[in-house]
């Protein structure tokens, strides 16, 4: 009998409740909560988009919480008892310790089950360039591919992955210190529009800036147009801002990006949404294979930042 595969992935890879219901991928929550409000959320008790933006908006201040271990916990042993075999897609380790933490569940849970496999990935990326990842990953699964085919084509896309997104306002970002050298000079740059995106170490850094979403958009378009790899799927998401996405969306479907035969556009969720704020757009996709080093090199020399080191380098989760 072919051993059955379940696909998971933690909540902040931003996976649409509707593709993840599809194609069967368990989603694991993180949490987040106000300064003005002891209540938790992020699992059971929720919050819309809408709810938790305008709160941000008001002036509330969020604050992000990773994985509960027991939770992870009770939503992965039922699979291993009904003889599953799981693979797990994380948010990079360098922005939260959620891995860190379901890594540590599985090994527990591995001790219990030794017939059972588990794999927890680190994909290194944000939002829905990881929530990419696992949704190819689903669908390999409906292909009938084995465990090891499925985790070693994720862990070579690992490096195609690309999420580049522009913020609103920087002070989401700045408060806690997670944007590296910018404290000094803040106040010169709240003005600009940086388009960030995640390195290959799995931290959100500035690579170009604007002085409009507008103009980060047609950035974005631009990019997409050179480095996208002709895989079927693109993703845009946003934080709290249907109309720039769909412009976005509009923008893309213009250029017509060959091969693509899908874009899946997703709400970035509060845990990420309490550090980039309200009114960021992204783009996700998988680069061309030969794209990488090349345009890698011409990235880091157009690497914007005060002292030249514009980077969110903390922990999301803390």
């Amino acid at each position: 009998m072919e051993t059955k595969i379940t696909i998971a992935a933690d909540v902040n890879g931003d996976i649409p409740e509707g593709l993840a219901d599809e194609y069967g991928i368990v989603i694991l929550p993180q949490y987040y909560r106000f300064d003005r409000d002891d209540t938790v959320y992020g699992d059971e008790r929720n919050l819309s988009s809408a709810e938790f933006f305008a709160r941000l908006s008001g002036g509330e201040r969020a604050y992000s919480m990773g994985c509960n271990p027991q939770r992870v916990r009770e939503l992965l042993e039922p699979r291993l008892a009904a003889g599953e075999d799981i693979i797990c897609l994380m948010f990079s380790s360098a922005l939260s310790g959620s891995y860190n933490t379901v890594s540590l569940v599985a090994r527990q849970l591995c001790g219990e089950y030794p017939e059972r496999r588990i794999k927890v990935i680190d994909t290194l990326n944000a939002s829905f360039a990881q929530g990419l990842l696992a949704y190819r990953a689903a669908k390999r699964r409906l292909e009938g591919r084995s465990f090891d085919e499925i985790v070693q084509a994720v862990e070579s896309e690992i490096p195609l992955a690309n999420l580049w997104f522009a913020v609103n306002d920087l002070k989401y970002l700045a408060l806690g210190g997670r944007l590296g050298g910018v404290s000094a000079c803040i106040g010169t740059v709240l003005d600009i529009k940086p388009v960030l995106t995640v390195n290959e170490a799995g931290q959100i850094v500035a690579r170009n800036k604007v002085r409009t979403l507008r103009k980060a958009v047609a950035f974005m378009t631009d990019l997409l147009r050179q480095k996208q790899g002709g895989y079927p799927e693109l993703g845009i998401v946003h934080s709290g801002c249907e109309v720039l996405a769909g412009r976005l969306r509009e923008r893309i479907l213009e250029e017509k990006p060959e091969g693509v035969e899908e874009i899946i556009v997703s709400e970035i969720n509060p845990t990420i949404g309490a550090h980039i704020g309200p009114d960021a757009v992204g783009v996700v996709f998988l680069q061309r294979p030969d794209a990488n080093v090349m345009e890698r090199d011409a990235a880091e020399q157009s690497e914007i930042c005060c002292n030249q080191a514009l980077s969110c380098r903390g922990s999301l989760n803390r």
